[in-house]
Formats: C-alpha cells, sequence, structure tokens
C-alpha cells in the first residue's frame, strides 16, 4: 500500500504501519512570537511604575488564543517533499516542507491575512496545485498555482462557495470541484447555502459543467480513480428532535437567552459574572471537542459518538447518513466519513474523525486511531499536464 498523508494536529505520514509526525513550523513561530510579545507587555502591569498609576494586575489570565488547523497535503512527486495549506487565527498560507531534514526552513509560497487556502489536489508531475481559496465569510473560488514560481490564476468566480477541487488523473486541464450557491434576501444579506454540487471544469475550452446534484443530499470532495468518479453524499436534512418538545423548550431558551445577554453586559462592565466562577464569554473560549463544524454543518462529536457506539465497531464522531459513494451507480462504500482519498491501487484511504480505514475489493482494515482527523491525502498525478500557465 502507497504511503499517505493525514492531519493531526501536525502533519502526520502513515508508511507501513508506521507514523511519523511533522509539526508545522510556521505555526509553531507563529504562536512562539506571539507568546513572546505577550510576555513583553507584562512589565506594563507589573513593578513599581505600574503599582504608582494603580495599574498592577497580578496573576491576570492570558488572553492568548491559537485556532490552527493543517487544511491539505500535498505530496510532491520526489517523495521527501511536501507542500500544506493551513489556518492559524487570522493568517492563511501554502508552504512547502522537506521530510528528510528536519533542520531545513519550510519555503514560502504565500500567507494572507484576507483570504484562507482550503484543502485541494496537486498534480505532483506537473507541480500545479488546485485549491480553494476563500475571499470572505461567504465565497471561495478555485485557484490554480504553479508551485515552482508561486504564481496563481483564480478558475472559479461568482456568489458561490467552491471547494474540494480534484485534478483530473487523465487530463490536468479537468478539475472536480464541489460547489454550493449563495442564497440572499432582498436586501442581499446572506440566507443560506444550496446543496452543494459537483461540476466540471474544462480549463482548455473555459467551460463547467454540471456532473451530480440532488435537492436532498450535497456531494463533496470528489475524487476520480480508474474512470469512476467518488464523493461524500450528506443528507441537506438530518433527523432532528422531536418537534412537540422543540416547541416546550421555547420559553426556557429565551429566558436562558436573556440571562445570557445580561450575564455578558455585567461581565464587559465590571469584569465579573454573574454566576460564581462563570467563564468570561468575551474572551475566546479554548476548542470545544463536543462540536466540530465540518463542511458546513455543525457537529455535535459528544452526542453522535455516542449514537454511532450503541451500533458497536469503529465509528467516529461523523454522523452515520455522511456516506462514501460511488457517484454513477450510487453504492455505498463506507458510512461515517468525513474525508477520503484513492491511493495509486485504487485503496480508498477514509476518516470517520477518530480512525483511519483502507477500503478495497469491499474489505475494510483499520490502519490506526487519530484524536481529531478530518483530513488524509494521497500522492497524485496527471497523465496530461495542465496548460494553463501556457497561456
Amino acid at each position: 500500500m502507497d504511503k499517505f498523508f493525514f492531519a493531526d494536529g501536525d502533519i502526520c505520514l502513515y508508511d507501513n504501519g508506521e507514523i511519523k509526525k511533522f509539526p508545522s513550523k510556521f505555526i509553531e513561530k507563529y504562536k512562539a512570537n506571539a507568546q513572546n510579545i505577550e510576555r513583553a507587555k507584562s512589565w506594563k502591569h507589573s513593578g513599581e511604575g505600574a503599582r504608582f498609576r494603580g495599574d498592577i494586575r497580578p496573576g491576570e489570565e492570558s488572553n492568548l488564543f491559537f485556532e490552527s488547523s493543517i487544511n491539505g497535503i500535498y505530496p510532491e512527486d520526489n517523495e521527501v517533499e511536501i507542500a500544506y495549506s493551513f489556518t492559524v487565527n487570522q493568517t492563511s498560507g501554502i508552504y512547502k516542507k522537506r521530510l528528510d531534514d528536519e533542520k531545513a526552513e519550510e519555503v514560502h509560497v504565500i500567507n494572507s491575512l484576507d483570504t484562507e487556502f482550503g484543502s485541494g489536489c496537486l498534480d505532483a508531475d506537473s507541480g500545479i496545485l488546485a485549491v480553494s481559496v476563500k475571499r470572505n465569510d461567504f465565497n471561495s473560488d478555485i485557484a490554480v498555482f504553479n508551485m515552482q514560481n508561486g504564481d496563481y490564476k483564480t478558475v472559479t468566480d461568482g456568489d458561490t462557495l467552491d471547494d474540494d477541487p480534484f485534478v483530473c488523473p487523465e487530463n490536468g486541464n479537468i478539475i472536480y470541484f464541489s460547489s454550493r450557491g449563495v442564497g440572499r434576501d432582498a436586501r442581499g444579506a446572506f440566507v443560506s447555502y444550496s446543496p452543494s454540487a459537483i461540476l466540471k471544469l474544462d480549463l482548455s475550452e473555459l467551460s463547467v459543467t454540471e456532473v451530480k446534484s440532488s435537492e436532498k443530499f450535497g456531494y463533496f470532495k470528489p475524487v476520480m480513480h480508474g474512470g469512476k468518479l467518488y464523493a461524500i453524499k450528506v443528507p441537506i436534512k438530518e433527523k432532528g428532535a422531536n418537534p412537540f418538545v422543540e416547541i416546550l423548550l421555547i420559553p426556557f431558551r429565551i429566558v436562558q437567552a436573556i440571562a445570557n445577554f445580561i450575564n455578558v453586559f455585567v461581565r464587559a462592565f465590571t469584569g465579573k459574572s454573574l454566576v460564581s466562577g462563570g467563564n468570561n464569554p468575551a474572551k475566546p473560549r479554548e476548542y470545544d471537542s463536543r462540536k466540530e463544524f465540518i463542511k458546513g454543518n455543525l457537529i455535535n462529536a459528544e452526542k453522535e459518538m455516542k449514537k454511532n457506539s450503541r451500533k458497536g465497531g469503529d465509528y467516529g464522531f461523523i454522523p452515520l447518513s455522511w456516506q462514501l459513494v460511488e457517484v454513477d451507480s450510487g453504492e455505498v462504500i463506507k458510512s461515517g466519513i468525513a474525508d477520503y482519498d484513492v491511493l495509486s491501487d485504487g485503496t480508498i484511504i477514509a476518516t470517520n474523525g477518530k480512525r483511519i480505514f483502507a477500503v478495497k475489493d469491499g474489505k475494510t482494515q483499520k490502519l490506526c486511531n487519530t484524536e481529531r482527523c478530518l483530513k488524509v491525502c494521497a500522492r497524485h498525478k496527471s497523465i496530461k499536464s495542465n496548460a494553463i500557465f501556457d497561456f
């Protein structure tokens, strides 16, 4: 079985049962710099000068908060170098990293405070990377990068959320991606997204065609292998709670909302909570492992883990209604899947957030356990190279 990568806090390499971890040096430096700045400012609230001003703040909690993620991992053709996209707080970027030299500096491709670089697919032979670029809270486009010189071109546009681009292994000029239209009201304010559809972009003809869409299901993460197109199929509406119970809970939730609002107001002006020992809601919170926001869906991880565990087996925190399917036939490959990829021999690597599996010829093998894995990545090549930078 080929080597593959996955994100579980760090960049991880799975190689014949052995797992090697490679931290992002950029994220490490970002955190270290922020902590140094925080320590440098501490003199303002300590010592005789601060005592004279009446600005002593003993034991004050640090306001530092880091929310980081590895959004995509893209193996190069030489097997010792990868590119990866990431986000840490308000900064996002793409860097290249060597795996055979821990001391080697990472190579900057691009970073930004205004846009977020998400998932994508690298044609390892030509060095062309297709990746999603989020330009605001609601819209993202597909961009194509020349990894040799960092040049890139945006190849989709519009009031849509375009994601998960995949370079066709037979023709690098064809990119499959998922796309959701943005629904707005009469004033232009965001209301909701349409169900995610799979689209096919042909850069040689500058044409876009719809491959798969549905009013009841969203289709994410298209991957083509051996003439078959795979995707994650997600129902638009999960089975919800009892509507009668929800109606009875409305008065309680209104009172709870009012109480929370008053608590925030009081804490902002007094620095104290109405509830003894309560948390400051105005302060950024630590990561809540009970909630996951995946593909535009808020998942109660704790609830789904309990629900799935009752069915037995190695389930994670992804609803079992999330199915990895072969698009044309509708065949279900595996349920409860957050992300997947396909190796060169046709083996499907899939994660349910807590475990990674290999699926081939109808047989499933658990490869390893993870803490929070939402991204798996294989090496890809295209027979025909992308020619967009030749124009």
